[in-house]
């Protein structure tokens, strides 16, 4: 082979290679890359972080399945961090990092009173300005609840076409 045809073979593998990275072998590349800074051994890294040393072969080679939350605990105090990624539109146009702050606010914060679930993803939620009449009439004038900071009104028509009323 000439040096250019190992160039592009070269140029090749790599291309192979990085298209079929999964989240786990991206999270094994940082952690070795991690341990190779630190000068560590997997025996000794695996001893600093508290895991056993299969534990860390495991990661490293992105062997198993693991859950999101031991992924992200891996990576604490290695400089790297999962993102989530949205991928541009178009062959050429480049993946972008979703911040946490391009979300919309009823999405972040928006949740029914007690705070224990978000509103339903078939309505869209609004923040109250003014309590709406209900409340005023049922609950603040018997003290029996908060003021409501986020309101998701039932949709009049159905969100998709061929359910609801019109089907026969």
């Amino acid at each position: 082979m000439t040096p250019e045809q190992h160039a592009a073979q070269r140029a090749a593998d790599i291309d192979r290679a990085t298209g079929s990275l999964t989240v786990a072998d991206s999270v094994g590349l940082a952690l070795r890359d991690h341990r190779r800074r630190l000068g560590l051994s997997q025996r000794a890294y695996a001893a600093m972080r508290g895991w056993s040393a299969s534990y860390i072969a495991r990661l490293e080679t992105g062997s198993g399945r693991y859950a999101l939350d031991d992924l992200v605990e891996a990576l604490e105090g290695t400089g790297f961090y999962l993102a989530l990624v949205q991928r541009g539109e178009g062959a050429s146009a480049a993946a972008e990092i979703v911040e946490p702050a391009s979300w919309p606010e009823t999405e972040l914060v928006a949740r029914v009173r007690d705070g224990s679930r978000r509103f339903p993803a078939h309505h869209e939620t609004r923040a109250v300005t003014n309590p709406p009449n209900w409340w005023w009439h049922r609950e603040f004038f018997h003290g029996v609840g908060p003021e409501p900071r986020w309101y998701a009104p039932r949709p009049t028509e159905s969100p998709w076409p061929g359910t609801g009323d019109d089907v026969a």
